[in-house]
């Protein structure tokens, strides 16, 4: 690429050349007209020498006194003359003379010769009788180019050298004035591009006079304003730098309570909802059985308002991440939704759940805790706002491809339904209709927000469709890659009350009731149960006592479950299938879960029923 033309170049360039194209077209017509006038010149002299020498052959030509005419032929040979020849009237043969030259005729004039006339009177009459014209012959002149050639070359020379002395004038001219305009306008671009490049302290220093001198005045005025907002820009970023350092230590601050509050809660909870789960095994009456069912739907519904809290924490984040495996698409709409069931139960409404057939003999792609957190919360919203009628859960299925499936989740109800101004922000977090509605049904707000959240990371499409007193529908439509069952597949889940007789699990949880919970349910399996307080005791265990399995809580003293994972695999060089179990649900808690030489991972709290398929995926 060529180079980029400097400002005072331009500047010359924009002045030489309209003035060299004038100059040009003017200097070319007048050279042209000047040779066309010396060649017009020659013409006429040549005419005017061939017009004087037919006067002088008149009579010789007349008379047919040849010498006389040869004579005055070869007189008239002179300057640029280099021949002459005259054709009587009928001859074709000339009477001709001529010399030798160095340049050969340029030019050939021809004139006729006539008689001149003769003013006769009739002698008898006295009147006079019209001239008698009587044509003698012809003359030929050859006019030599020599002189035409030395007068044009002398007025090219002349041309040229005015010319190039015009040209060197305009191209002095021309400097002047480039330098005169390029040297302030040069300034002026390099304090423009220091200022744009941050050094708003520049200005231009030799002001110049004219429209030039006010273009100067106007840009120094333009950095002094942007010198003031800079400054006011640098305070205001000083300002939000405090300020987001602040927001940031605020955040970490509440992220760590949510952690730590999180983790808090989930432990008792874990062991709560344990206990109810075994309590439930028991042999009870039927207030006893009513009474363990309100205390369940309860411990699940702090455990739901809970869990979106810290999910919405991690969404705001941009911690979430969804998983991929394949999973049955029944489990979604299983035994997930049995406390709903017991909710519209409860209030005297139907409660529906329907799916495609289809959907039991194949396995779909994806994040199953995510499905099944969209389906609890659209699922319990509708039970909540449904006073009357029913509550209606359906999961369809439309091929698309040999490998891909589009799903349609849809949950519709006969409850409040929700008013055009409503539904414009019913996804938005902490929004609710209205505060009546906060008072009479509760909620923290988060459900519906949370649902659109984790349907724009599966790239889903949610829509609603509400009629205020008539009801709502949510629907939920996404793609997703699918597989068949195999024919010797089966429920992943063991039912089996002594599924896991000959096992021996090891327990390593440092809360007691957690531990009494998860000790008991293997039991109830028919495991055998070692225990330990913490890692420590753990690795100290393994060394002299074979386990099939390992139950490993994370947040120990002494020793926590990471290293006591990292020794068993380093130091003991033990393979055994190691679960963790935790109140921790981020994403990098299960990636160090599984760095440190984890199998699997179950966030509490943990249904007894999780446990036992997790255990049973980790068998051989």
């Amino acid at each position: 690429m060529r180079a980029r033309r400097s400002l005072f170049q331009q500047i010359l360039i924009a002045s030489l050349a309209p003035m060299l194209v004038l100059f040009i077209a003017l200097f070319s017509y007048s050279l042209a007209a000047r040779l066309s006038d010396a060649q017009r010149y020659q013409i006429d002299l040549g005419e005017r020498i061939a017009e004087n020498v037919a006067a002088l052959i008149e009579l010789p030509l007349i008379s047919g006194n040849d010498q006389q005419l040869n004579d005055i032929l070869k007189s008239a040979l002179q300057g640029d003359i280099i021949a002459l020849r005259v054709y009587r009237f009928g001859d074709s043969k000339p009477i001709s003379v001529s010399r030798n030259t160095a340049n050969g005729p340029g030019n050939t004039i021809s004139i006729l010769l006539e008689q001149r006339s003769i003013a006769l009177t009739d002698a008898i009459t006295g009147e006079q009788l019209p001239p008698i014209n009587n044509i003698l012959g012809r003359l030929e002149l050859d006019i030599s180019n020599a002189g035409l050639n030395a007068l044009q070359s002398s007025i090219i020379a002349v041309s040229i050298s005015i010319a190039l002395l015009a040209i060197l004038l305009g191209a002095a001219f021309a400097l002047r004035v480039s330098r005169r305009l390029s040297q302030p306008l040069s300034e002026i671009q390099h304090v423009t591009q220091e200022i744009a490049s941050g050094k708003h302290g520049s200005r231009i220093q030799h002001l110049e006079r004219g429209e030039l001198g006010e273009l100067q005045r106007h840009i120094n005025d333009m950095a002094d304003a942007i010198e003031a907002q800079q400054r006011e820009l640098s305070d205001y970023v000083e300002e939000l730098k405090l300020a987001k350092g602040k927001a940031e230590e605020a955040s970490m601050a509440k992220s760590l309570f949510l952690a730590t509050m999180t983790h808090e809660l989930r432990t008792p909870m874990n062991g709560a909802l344990g206990m109810l789960q075994l309590l439930a095994k028991s042999e009870l009456n039927e207030s006893q059985r009513h009474y363990l069912d309100i205390a369940k739907s309860s411990s699940e519904h702090l455990l739901h308002i809970v869990n979106d809290i810290l999910d919405y924490s991690r969404i705001e984040k941009g911690d979430m991440e969804l998983e991929e495996r394949f999973f049955t698409p029944q489990s979604l709409l299983g035994e997930i939704l049995q406390p709903m069931q017991l909710d519209a139960q409860s209030k005297g409404i139907v409660f529906n759940t329907q799916i495609d057939p289809v959907l039991r003999r194949i396995e779909i792609r994806g994040d199953e805790t995510r499905l099944r957190q969209i389906v609890i919360n659209l699922a319990a919203n509708a039970v909540k706002f449904t006073h009357q009628g029913k509550v209606d859960v359906s999961l369809e299925q439309q091929p698309v491809d040999a490998e891909t499936l589009q799903l349609t989740l849809r949950v519709s109800d006969t409850g409040i339904g929700i008013t055009p101004e409503q539904q414009a922000h019913i996804f938005e977090s902490f929004h609710q209709a209205d505060n009546s509605t906060v008072r009479r049904y509760g909620g923290s707000g988060l459900g519906l927000a949370i649902v659109k959240r984790l349907s724009e990371l599966m790239k889903a499409d949610i829509q609603l469709s509400s009629q205020p007193g008539e009801g709502s529908c949510f629907t939920v439509v996404w793609r997703t890659h699918y597989r068949k069952l195999a024919a010797q597949a089966q429920e992943n889940t063991v039912d089996d009350e002594q599924c896991f007789s000959g096992l021996t699990a090891m327990v390593v949880e440092d809360n007691p009731v957690n531990q009494l919970l998860v000790a008991r349910s293997l039991e109830g399996w028919g495991a055998d149960v070692i225990t330990a307080n913490n890692g420590a005791e753990a690795i100290s265990q393994l060394e002299q006592h074979h386990a099939d399995v390992i139950l490993m809580d994370l947040q120990m003293p002494i020793m926590d479950g990471f290293e006591a994972t990292l020794q068993l695999r380093r130091r003991l060089h033990q393979h055994i299938p190691v679960i963790a179990l935790t109140a921790n649900t981020d994403p990098e808690t299960q990636r160090r879960c599984l760095n440190a030489g984890m199998n699997a991972f179950l966030s509490k709290p943990v249904s007894l029923e999780q446990l036992r398929n997790s255990i049973a995926e980790q068998l051989p």
